[in-house]
This record gives structure tokens, C-alpha cells and sequence, in this order.
């Protein structure tokens, strides 16, 4: 053999070795098994006040906000792979409505910890904004960076490049002892089902197990880069409630059907 013809075969085998590892890629990401597991994630979680009217107008029919008009967000990083099953490395703001009447299980607990509504959703991975499309998650593109240094912590999410939410806390670092149990998650899907437009309110299980540590003076800002006519403007914090950093462990997410509704019949 020649060394030109050789080194056509080479080529050739380089080409179609990329292109068998595009196609398993694409391949994957489509075809992800819900649900996935998270391991030692370090979650930024804070409870405000916000507009009632507001809330009520996130949330579809058959859901109510919950009497505390809390708002509950969630900012964290996974930096490392080997953290997930699955999705890989990400990052992921998201703000939820505390529900009426969907408590969830706490071990151990006489009280349920109430229900959150997907209200927005910011992740830094295509692969995982694809799989939570898919099951009803309002996922959107935006990167969360966290930063914790003498004790003070200070996650910010930016979208389009520019910091929309920063939020700060001072933090200990004794982890207190694991609480666990599920928390219920709500989203809306829009699916077809035999040639009519559905709508359904989708209830996401999911059970965690987390380590608190102590956590003092937070705050959030909406800061002047949300464009004013961005909806996010619309839930803007009045008072702090609660924070709380944690490192958690949980399961995201298994995804059934709460109630659904014919909005349109296909011509």
C-alpha cells in the first residue's frame, strides 16, 4: 500500500469515527432516561415575598398561591460531571410559586414543606433545557456563578452575559445534620393527543437528601439589566422570608400528569 492511499484511509476512518460521535451525542441527549440523579450540589435557596396578584396570574387553573405569596429560587453550579448520571455539568437559577394545598413529605416532619410551580428557569446546558422542555419546564438560556470567600457567598445569574438577579449570604461551613424527603414540583406541558391540543399540569416527585449549613443576612437584587418588559420584573422581591445554603443530593425529575384540559381541536 501507497503512502498517499494510507493516509486516505486514515482520514477516512478519522471522518467517520466524528461522525458516529455527533450522531451517539445527538443520540443521547434525545433519548436521556428520566429521572437523573444529582449528588452534592451546593444550592443558594431563598424565600421572598412577592405581588400576589402576580402570582396568581403565573400559575394555570387548578393551582392556587400559597397564603405565604412566597416565592421560592433555587441558584446553584454542579461544576463536575461525575456529579449527575447523565446531564453532565451545569449550572441553573430557577424561581418557583409556593402552592396551596400540594405539600410534600419531610422526613420526619408533622408539616409538609408546600408545593412549587416552575415559574422561571435558567440552565446553562442544552442537554438538560431539552430534557425539561420535554416534561413541561419553562427552561430558558442563562449561566449562575457562585463564589463564596470569608465566609460571604454570592451567587449571580446572568443572562445574554449581563447579571439580571444577584443574590448574597453569609455562610458557615459546620454542616448540620441531613434532612430528607420529596418536594413537589409543578410545570405545564402543551402536547397533542389524537389530533387535539392539550394542555397539562405536570407534577414532578422529587425525593432529596440535604446538609444544611448556617446562613445569615441574605439578599436578592433584580438588578437594571432585566428589560422592563421582561416578566421577571413582575416577581420582584419585597421582603427576604428565609435562606438557606445547602448541599443536597436528589433526583430530577420523574414527571406524571396532575390534570389536563382540551384547549384546541386540530383541524
Amino acid at each position: 500500500m501507497n503512502l498517499h492511499k494510507a493516509r486516505r484511509i486514515v482520514i477516512a476512518l478519522i471522518l467517520f469515527s466524528v461522525v458516529c460521535f455527533v450522531g451517539l451525542k445527538k443520540s443521547v441527549a434525545e433519548e436521556l432516561p428520566a429521572p437523573q440523579l444529582v449528588t452534592d450540589a451546593w444550592m443558594l435557596i431563598i424565600g421572598f415575598e412577592a405581588e400576589p396578584k402576580a402570582l396568581r396570574a403565573i400559575l394555570p387553573p387548578g393551582l392556587e398561591p400559597n397564603p405565604s405569596n412566597l416565592v421560592v429560587m433555587n441558584m446553584y453550579t454542579v461544576p463536575d460531571a461525575s456529579q449527575t448520571s447523565g446531564f453532565g455539568a451545569y449550572t441553573l437559577t430557577y424561581l418557583t410559586v409556593q402552592l396551596k394545598d400540594q405539600d410534600s413529605y419531610i422526613m420526619g416532619s408533622s408539616t409538609g414543606e408546600p408545593g412549587r410551580y416552575f415559574a422561571f428557569y435558567f440552565n446553562n446546558s442544552e442537554l438538560m433545557r431539552d430534557f425539561t422542555k420535554k416534561v413541561g419546564i419553562p427552561a430558558e438560556e442563562g449561566m449562575t456563578k457562585q463564589t463564596k470567600e470569608n465566609g460571604k457567598l454570592m451567587s449571580v445569574l446572568e443572562v445574554g452575559g449581563k447579571p439580571f438577579i444577584v443574590a448574597t449570604a453569609e455562610v458557615g461551613d459546620e454542616l448540620q445534620s441531613p434532612v430528607g424527603g420529596h418536594l413537589n414540583y409543578f410545570g405545564l406541558k402543551k402536547a397533542e393527543m389524537e389530533g387535539k391540543d392539550v394542555t397539562q399540569i405536570m407534577k414532578y416527585p422529587i425525593p432529596f437528601l440535604v446538609r444544611t449549613v448556617k446562613t445569615d443576612n441574605a439578599n436578592v437584587d433584580f438588578t437594571d439589566n432585566v428589560p422592563k418588559e421582561h416578566p421577571l420584573n413582575s416577581i420582584k422581591p419585597k421582603k427576604v422570608v428565609w435562606a438557606s445554603y445547602m448541599k443536597g443530593s436528589f433526583v430530577y425529575p420523574q414527571a406524571v400528569v396532575l390534570k389536563e384540559w382540551e384547549t384546541a381541536a386540530k383541524k
